[in-house]
């Protein structure tokens, strides 16, 4: 104790000389059980934690010895931290903080859903003695810029949900076979939960994020023009209020952090915080290419994939280059369109229909996921943790 309290007392040691701590944890590992597994999504504030912290609920109902990490500006961290108490540990800076340092004596296995850098990811990486797991922040198919993070030289292990998706990750991201955790998302169990919805009719939408907006103003973009049009449309509007129906508009957390101006007659902002709420509520997503797409697949939902910015010269050449990548993949989707006026005919088909899939899409949308049922509990099997 007086040697931990020692430690915490001067904690700023640990982040002026992070290669020593975590060299002097690789030499301590040898003498210590690896009974520990740590599980984390992400420091943003605007993000929803849901992949990491819905494996680490189930493996603390399965009684594995697990901790979940996470930020305590994050508008859920009292809430959580009520919930499972000592259970959840800080994690700010993309560095190990000094109450950490004997759990990770017996770390065996640190479980992650967004990519995250600093000494630490190195430290795990080339970490003998721990496996670094990657969930993946969506199902990986429509952007190519996502294996600059997602590599084998990033990630020891990394989740896969399909076939087209393992071979993504074999030719692009360099990893084995072996190296590949084949499941799907740990949220999607959550969808399968409760499936009762809500009375009220809604469609998402939902577009990611450029890389150039960081270096151009978004509101010059086909990006932001189009999907501006898209929800000032009259005839859309007519439809949406014809049939009783809200637009729900979920913006991309930098989008969020940067400020916008929509106004939104016909619409309301969707909690990007509780961005699975109203996934699991609607009936209809209307994107781009965001991973969400396979949230609602895994529903059997309808989707229509909008293209709205295909060779913006606003845009950089990566950003362009995974506008292109998607559009490789159009043969093998449903409703991919990059006209304004197909997006409301195919909204007005589904309305007729009440939003059902019929057998050939259902047969489509199945084939993305190696599994559709207790996904959590078969992610854990597979890592040896129950």
């Amino acid at each position: 104790m007086v040697i931990l309290n020692f430690l915490m007392s001067v904690h700023d040691i640990f982040y002026a000389l992070p290669f020593s701590v975590y060299g002097l944890i690789e030499k301590l590992q040898p003498f210590f059980s690896k009974d520990i597994v740590f599980f984390m999504d992400t420091i943003q504030p605007h993000t929803e934690l849901i992949d990491a912290y819905s494996l680490f609920e189930k493996a603390v109902e399965k009684g594995v010895n697990s901790y979940y990490l996470m930020s305590k500006k994050h508008p859920s961290y009292k809430e959580i931290k009520k919930k499972y108490k000592n259970k959840i540990l800080e994690f700010d800076r993309n560095e190990l903080h000094l109450k950490q340092f004997f759990k990770f004596l017996r770390l065996k296995k640190f479980i992650n859903s967004f990519g995250f850098g600093g000494n630490l990811r190195l430290f795990l990486y080339k970490n003998k003695y721990i496996d670094l797991v990657h969930l993946n922040h969506g199902v990986t198919l429509l952007k190519n810029s996502i294996f600059d993070l997602y590599n084998y030289k990033e990630f020891n292990k990394f989740l896969v949900s399909n076939d087209t998706e393992a071979k993504l990750m074999i030719d692009y991201g360099g990893f084995k076979e072996e190296n590949l955790v084949k499941s799907t998302m740990p949220h999607f169990d959550l969808l399968n939960e409760n499936k009762t919805q809500s009375d009220e009719k809604s469609i998402l939408m939902f577009f990611t994020w450029r890389m150039s907006f960081a270096n151009v103003d978004y509101k010059k973009s086909l990006y932001y023009q189009n999907m501006k049009s898209l929800l000032e449309n009259q005839e859309f509007n007519k439809i949406l209020n014809e049939n009783n129906i809200k637009l729900k508009l979920a913006l991309h957390h930098t989008l969020i952090e940067k400020g916008t101006n929509f106004v939104l007659d016909n619409a309301d902002f969707a909690n990007s915080t509780q961005l699975s709420k109203e996934i699991k509520n609607a009936k209809m997503l209307i994107t781009d290419y965001s991973s969400v797409w396979a949230d609602f697949y895994f529903q059997n939902k309808p989707v229509i994939f909008y293209r709205l910015d295909n060779e913006d010269p606003v845009l950089n050449e990566r950003d362009n280059q995974n506008s292109r990548f998607a559009s490789k993949w159009d043969n093998i989707l449903t409703n991919v369109v990059y006209d304004e006026q197909k997006v409301l005919e195919i909204v007005k088909k589904y309305i007729e229909c009440d939003f059902q899939t019929d057998d050939r899409e259902k047969q489509i949308q199945d084939k993305f996921f190696y599994v559709k049922e207790n996904v959590r509990e078969k992610i854990l099997e597979s890592e040896g943790l129950i």
